[in-house]
């Protein structure tokens, strides 16, 4: 085990951070406020140091360890962070497809009462433009319903990606089921 001149070994940094804590938790439960919270920003800045120091030479299973946990721990932050981007812009592009999808809809009840009303009226000229109106609004309101589509594609790809950084790393044997 290598030995750094001036560097505190991490497990003993963690032994005084615990050691710390316990007597800011004993002043709070005297009722030793002020103490306590000095205490307290004292652990924060001591387990700071373990990490770091933990980070660069981890000695021992505990500094390994809470190495491993910060670092997931950061990781999964960081895609939460991530994934409320990616719904929230998800969101943001979808609100005003779904408005013109309603729009085009009750245009296309008042164009179908219209033509109702052209047929029942023998106006062959009127129903045929009618009819070609709701086509084309038809025709709109699939090219948004595509727009929709691809775009919760890409936020569920993107998702998934994200997803499958911040998994653990299976080994599986050949003969191992899944």
């Amino acid at each position: 085990m290598p030995r750094y001149f001036g560097v505190t070994p991490p497990t003993f940094l963690f032994g005084v951070a615990t050691a710390t804590f316990a007597v800011a938790i004993v002043l709070a439960v005297l009722a030793h406020w002020v103490a306590a919270l000095v205490l307290a920003a004292v652990v924060l800045f001591e387990i700071a140091l373990f990490g770091s120091v933990a980070r660069r030479k981890p000695d021992t299973v505990v500094a390994r360890a809470s190495v491993s946990a910060v670092r997931r721990a950061r990781e999964r932050a960081v895609w939460l962070v991530e994934a409320t981007g990616v719904r929230t812009e998800a969101g943001r592009k979808l609100t005003p497809l779904r408005h013109e999808l309603l729009e085009l809809a009750g245009q296309r009840e008042r164009l179908l009462r219209d033509l109702g009303a052209a047929v029942y009226e023998s106006d062959d000229e009127a129903a045929k433009r009618l009819s070609e109106d709701i086509r084309r609004g038809d025709e709109d309101a699939k090219q948004k319903e595509e727009q929709m589509r691809a775009i919760a594609e890409s936020a569920q790809e993107r998702l998934h990606e994200g997803r499958v950084r911040v998994q653990p790393t299976v080994i599986r044997r050949p003969g191992d089921k899944e």
